[in-house]
């Protein structure tokens, strides 16, 4: 047994040493992996006070070698979540004697990180009376936040090295939010590479919500988080970190913890990048700023944009995108820029700009197969209401159908294909009998459908949709992409109810098929939540006679539950009955949706 214990040891350190990661005893990881089985067996989460305590107690002795191994750290994370102030401090007087080392560890950083969010939650009550003075009553609490403000001077003395290490400059992520008392996002203060590691070794964290608690920071953190400002903003290879896939997210993070915490040092920082990477550059032969066409800087200039006041938002599109929005449809990153403009954009004058510009180059668009940027367009139309029937012109004219005009009833299906006319209906020899039909829905093709049938202005739209074949609506239906435009089609108020006969006529002797399917089963559940009794019966009478069938099916007989089938065969007066009391209760519901959608057509429009 003893040699089993040694060579499972000597393979688990001869493993961990090639990977570079910090090995550990045998029994010691035994250990930790026990204590993870009692916490994961605990399914009520109140785990005992008296074990955590133990289990930091053990960690104090051993906090750097368990906090540097993968598997331990990621049990260490999961544990902190339960632990008291008193047991978080005692693990950063550890972390402490040599910060920057513990924050370039691949594993011992990430410990750090989680340190800094369940920290707020635990010293909420003493961060309310922190000053700028050094407090000197020797709580638990405030030897924390004194511990973590020595980590940020840390990290301040060592600034470009921080920014140069891939794990220090996640912990300065984590640093700035903690200052700012908010929580920017785990997509901004976790990459995507770090994200996916804490899948790899925490498999069950996501069952454990860590809610970083936003707070009103003290003046001590104020001038904390205005000196990481300055210091980052004064380094003299500023422009160089913009476009560092290490160095820009913090840029990033730091914006969006400014905007929170402080507007008006927000709008500043702003403008410094503006200046700082040269993002207005005006040049004649400079169609798309390096910056904006970076992969990485690209995501910086997406949040200048985002978080840019009106009035600098106008500038900007008028500096820097304005005669050049086809180059940036085109490229294949700044055109991730492009769709944050136009979704960001707030002014109906501008995006009337917007429209213009692009809709002499539709093609060119197109033929990029950047669809974001025509999902942004739509999506900003129909928020601003502006634009909507020249768009539709726009999407037609790029799909082939707009002339001649019997093209244009087959809107719906080259959309929802995403194809051309031309590429959709190859030439056929002439003995060709059939016409092709949909056979998938495409993604950026369903995403633009569902903004559609909310225009204001559906009569083209829905002359294509009652075109469909009834083989493409069953098609629809049942796809992953294509059940969310027919449940958006059943919803919209846009949409005539002659229509949505119409496609429901086209699914009749096939409603079954739907119903036992997952994406169609969803779909019918929504066509039948905004229909009126009279197609609410036409569809019982179908699904009813294929009852045993729905009761086997997984989906099904949630289908044959939820419609109360077997009350409409039984009791059908009784079903009627309570099938109007749901109408009128969905009705008095959408009666107030409409009232608040034009109060909001209303508010855009002043």
């Amino acid at each position: 047994m003893r040699i089993t214990v040694i060579l499972i040891f000597s393979i688990m350190s001869s493993s961990h040493k090639r990977k570079g990661y910090n090995p550990i005893r045998y029994d010691t990881l035994n250990y930790y992996k026990r204590i993870k089985d009692i916490l994961d067996d605990d399914s009520s989460k109140e785990v005992d006070r008296h074990v955590i305590d133990n289990v930091f107690s053990q960690l104090t002795g051993e906090a750097l070698d368990v906090c540097r191994n993968p598997e331990t750290s990621a049990i260490i994370e999961s544990l902190l979540v339960f632990a008291s102030c008193s047991n978080i401090r005692s693990l950063v007087d550890v972390f402490s004697t040599d910060w920057m080392s513990i924050c370039k560890d691949r594993c011992a950083s990430h410990v750090v990180q989680k340190i800094l969010l369940v920290t707020p939650k635990l010293v909420s009550d003493k961060i309310k009376k922190l000053d700028d003075e050094k407090c000197e009553d020797g709580s638990d609490e405030l030897q924390l936040i004194n511990k973590l403000l020595h980590l940020c001077g840390e990290v301040l003395s060592n600034v470009e090295d921080s920014l140069r290490d891939v794990h220090v400059s996640h912990v300065l992520r984590a640093l700035l939010q903690f200052l700012g008392g908010t929580y920017v996002g785990e997509k901004v203060l976790k990459s995507r590479q770090s994200r996916d590691y804490g899948k790899k070794y925490n498999k069950d964290a996501q069952k454990v919500d860590i809610a970083f608690l936003d707070f009103d920071v003290p003046v001590v953190f104020k001038k904390q988080l205005k000196s990481m400002y300055k210091t980052l903003f004064k380094l003299e290879n500023f422009g160089v970190y913009i476009t560092d896939s290490k160095a820009s997210p913090v840029l990033q993070t730091l914006l969006l913890v400014l905007h929170k915490s402080d507007t008006e040092l927000c709008q500043k920082a702003i403008q410094k990048v503006i200046k700082r990477s040269r993002i207005k550059d005006d040049s004649d032969n400079v169609n798309v700023p390096p910056v904006a066409a970076d992969n990485v800087g690209s995501y910086l200039v997406e949040q200048v944009i985002f978080l840019a006041s009106g009035e600098l938002f106008t500038e900007l599109f008028s500096k820097l995108f304005k005669g050049r929005l086809l180059q940036f449809a085109a490229h294949p990153s700044a055109n991730f820029v492009l769709q944050k403009l136009v979704k960001t954009c707030r002014d109906k004058s501008v995006f009337r700009s917007m429209i213009e510009e692009l809709g002499e180059g539709m093609g060119a668009v197109f033929a990029s197969r950047n669809y974001g940027v025509l999902v942004a367009l739509v999506e900003t139309s129909h928020r601003l209401s502006c634009k909507q029937d020249q768009l539709v012109k726009m999407l037609m004219e790029g799909l082939q159908c707009w002339e001649p005009e019997e093209r244009r009833a087959k809107f719906a299906t080259l959309l929802a294909a995403f194809q051309t006319y031309d590429v959709f209906y190859k030439a056929k020899a002439k003995d060709t009998t059939t016409s092709p039909t949909l056979q998938k829905v495409n993604y950026h093709g369903s995403l633009l459908l569902q903004q559609l049938i909310n225009f204001s202005n559906t009569k083209l739209l829905e002359t294509s949709l009652v075109s469909l074949e009834p083989a493409e609506v069953l098609i629809m239906s049942c796809d992953p992409c294509g059940s969310h435009v027919i449940e958006g089609a059943f919803k919209s108020v846009s949409i005539k109810d002659k229509t949505k006969e119409t496609l429901i006529g086209k699914l009749r002797g096939s409603l079954v098929l739907v119903a036992c399917h997952k994406n169609g089963s969803r779909a019918i559940e929504s066509i039948w939540k905004n229909v009126n009794l009279k197609q609410r019966s036409a569809i019982a009478m179908e699904l009813s006679q294929h009852s045993d069938r729905l009761k086997s099916d997984m989906f099904g007989r949630h289908i044959e539950r939820n419609f109360a089938l077997h009350h409409f065969k039984t009791r059908n007066s009784e079903w009627s009955m309570l099938q109007k009391s749901d109408n009128k209760r969905r009705a008095m519901f959408n009666d107030v949706l409409a009232l608040g959608t034009e109060n909001g057509s209303a508010h855009l429009s002043q």
